[in-house]
């Protein structure tokens, strides 16, 4: 009865969007709303059905001052539909936050602009890379929300954070940006029982079930970077052109995505006394005590650049070179000891891309990108480091993707598709048909193809591939 009941959905959703548009003076409002419905390819299971309230509004009274808003409602239903999504259901659901993590607040910022420096404060979302799959040059910026692992575009999984941009313009083509974050919000990963939990964090919820079921009680303080000065992020952005080439300086102080254990312990003051029950081995406390986990997050140091560059003569022209490239200074990998017990270390990681994008045939572009992940070392005294899928991270790492788009039907029709390859043989093959029926509907049918072992970043969701189908009403 699935697909009788994903038919169904498709066909009454086109009647739903009503809305009115509102422009007058300094105020511009502009609001969707929108459906994403995603669906095992087999009809099983349904992996998202997520209803999505969005409001935009700009207000602007002068050419010096301009006030903007983005508020981002969603509510995904799957989590009441399927029972195997229950044990996530609170967590993701809904965005119920107002400002902080993952907040329907999306965005609120005051722009100034001077002669001198423009200044936008609020909160928002930085971009300093555009590579296509993986981020490089600003993964460090604004935290991800995983729900959906990476299949969604970036700016969509950017956990918006409360900061100060301000930039100058020194020379004609040259500008300096920086960026002042007192914010601090963790990485959003999605729940245990969801569809898109990474294996590590099923691993780690299970641990400390087992805990509880066996009669101890479980304590983990994860201690976040308080948000002041002393805490906060700072970025510098050179960005200039020389000829027909455009690049970018970028150094970033701020912090990990990912928290380290610092100390794991039983408490044995909060078991019983004396215990109703003995041990179960002998080498574990006493029933009732209490396993503490205490997790920091590190200072991390990021520096990079990018670059791109349109060939307009030779044989080359019309061919666009672009890359990053990012140093990360004291980056937080695990590994396993002998007893399947995870430690982090700290260590250096390179990172750089190289693009090619080219239109062949008129209106066909094809973008090749080869990515390449380098660790300065490959193990910890001879434990190798392991990825949220619990396969070992490798010293090199490499990943080729190809995105082709074009458009028919005078850009109504916007077909591309993303292909990426990991070396140790995995796959993403996502094909994404947009088609615009009007100047306030649009539709889109997709899918996302995940394939490889299971020990790899997209081979551990070789089972949650999905179709998926998207409706959007813009007013």
């Amino acid at each position: 009865m699935r697909w009788l009941t994903t038919l169904f959905l498709l066909l009454l959703l086109p009647s739903l969007g009503w809305a009115t548009l509102y422009k007058k003076g300094p105020m511009t409002i502009e609001a969707s709303i929108e459906n994403q419905s995603a669906i095992n390819p087999d009809f099983s299971r349904y992996i998202k059905v997520m209803n999505i309230f969005d409001v935009r509004a700009q207000f602007k009274p002068n050419d010096h001052v301009s006030f903007f808003t983005h508020i981002h409602k969603y509510q995904d239903q799957a989590y009441n539909i399927e029972d195997k999504y229950s044990d996530a259901r609170h967590r993701m659901i809904s965005n119920r936050a107002v400002f902080d993590g993952d907040s329907w607040v999306r965005e609120l910022y005051l722009d100034i602009f001077t002669d001198l420096v423009d200044f936008r404060i609020g909160k928002q979302i930085i971009t300093w890379g555009s590579a296509d799959g993986i981020r490089v040059l600003d993964a460090f910026i604004n935290p991800l929300n995983w729900r959906e692992l990476t299949l969604r575009p970036w700016n969509e999984m950017k956990i918006p954070l409360w900061m100060l941009k301000a930039e100058i313009a020194p020379t004609l083509n040259g500008s300096l940006q920086f960026l002042f974050i007192p914010d601090f919000e963790p990485e959003e990963y999605a729940r245990p029982g969801s569809p898109y939990a990474f294996r590590m964090t099923e691993k780690e919820h299970n641990a400390y079930m087992t805990l509880e079921n066996l009669g101890y009680r479980v304590d983990v303080n994860v201690h976040e970077p308080g948000q002041n000065i002393k805490n906060a992020k700072y970025g510098l952005r050179w960005r200039d052109i020389v000829g027909n080439m455009e690049y970018t300086l970028n150094i970033l102080y701020g912090w990990d995505t990912l928290s380290t254990v610092n100390s794991s312990f039983f408490d044995t003051s909060t078991a019983s006394i004396p215990p109703k029950f003995p041990p179960y081995r002998p080498d574990m406390p006493p029933l009732g005590s209490t396993y503490r986990v205490k997790k920091r997050y590190k200072r991390i140091w990021v520096f990079g650049g990018s670059f791109s560059k349109t060939f307009v003569s030779s044989a080359l022209k019309g061919l666009t070179l672009r890359g990053e490239f990012a140093y990360v200074h004291d980056k937080v990998v695990t590994y396993l000891d002998e007893r399947g017990r995870a430690h982090q270390t700290r260590i250096d990681k390179y990172s750089y891309v190289i693009g090619l994008d080219k239109y062949l045939f008129t209106n066909w572009l094809f973008s090749f990108q080869f990515i390449q992940t380098i660790l300065s070392q490959g193990d910890k005294n001879g434990h190798s480091f392991i990825l949220p899928s619990g396969g070992i991270q490798h010293k090199v790492t490499n990943y080729y993707t190809l995105k082709v788009s074009t458009d028919f039907f005078h850009e109504r029709l916007k077909p591309n598709v993303l292909i990426l390859y990991g070396d140790r043989n995995e796959w993403r093959i996502s094909p994404r048909f947009p088609f615009e029926w009007n100047d306030h509907i649009i539709t889109t049918l997709g899918a996302h193809i995940l394939e490889g072992r299971s020990s790899t970043y997209f081979g551990e969701f070789k089972h949650e591939k999905q179709l998926y189908f998207e409706f959007k009403y813009s007013f």
